[in-house]
């Protein structure tokens, strides 16, 4: 049995046909198409393709429901900055299924926290943007998303 293999690549390097795909989804997802022949048409991309790569193409940064989020942040050693952090996520409705912060060092504490994406109002992406502007927050990186 062959293991499968995911990766990431930027999509400059790719042919417009996995982008359409995506554009496809979206549009069904969004309510915009009605049926996969309406959405393939607004985005000029025929059914067959569409069904070749439907099951293998997926915009990493899409906020579909009942995704998990894994953030890695680096945060000031300060009073108030792992409350603004867990407010500002609970804000757009995100729910903090785990999260541990270590020991600060040099006044800085690394933090990982695991979010339930299923009810949030913002994508990933936004909620990077958004915690960045947080006070005391230096860092944040998305480490996984499942």
């Amino acid at each position: 049995m062959q293991h499968q293999k995911m990766y990431i690549v930027d999509s400059k390097i790719l042919s417009d046909v996995y982008e359409k795909v995506i554009e496809v989804k979206d549009l069904l997802r969004s309510g915009d198409a009605v049926t996969i022949q309406q959405a393939c048409k607004k985005v000029g991309l025929s059914r067959s393709a569409f069904y070749k790569y439907k099951d293998s193409v997926f915009d990493f940064m899409s906020s579909e429901k009942g995704k998990m989020l894994i953030l890695f942040m680096v945060l000031r050693h300060a009073p108030g900055v792992l409350s603004d952090i867990i407010n500002t996520i609970a804000s757009v409705k995100g729910n903090i299924l785990t999260i541990n912060q270590t020991m600060p060092i040099m006044d800085s504490a690394t933090l990982t926290a695991t979010v339930d994406m299923k009810a949030m109002e913002i994508n990933p992406e936004e909620l990077v943007q958004l915690l960045m502007s947080c006070k005391g927050c230096r860092k944040v990186d998305i480490i996984g998303m499942e």
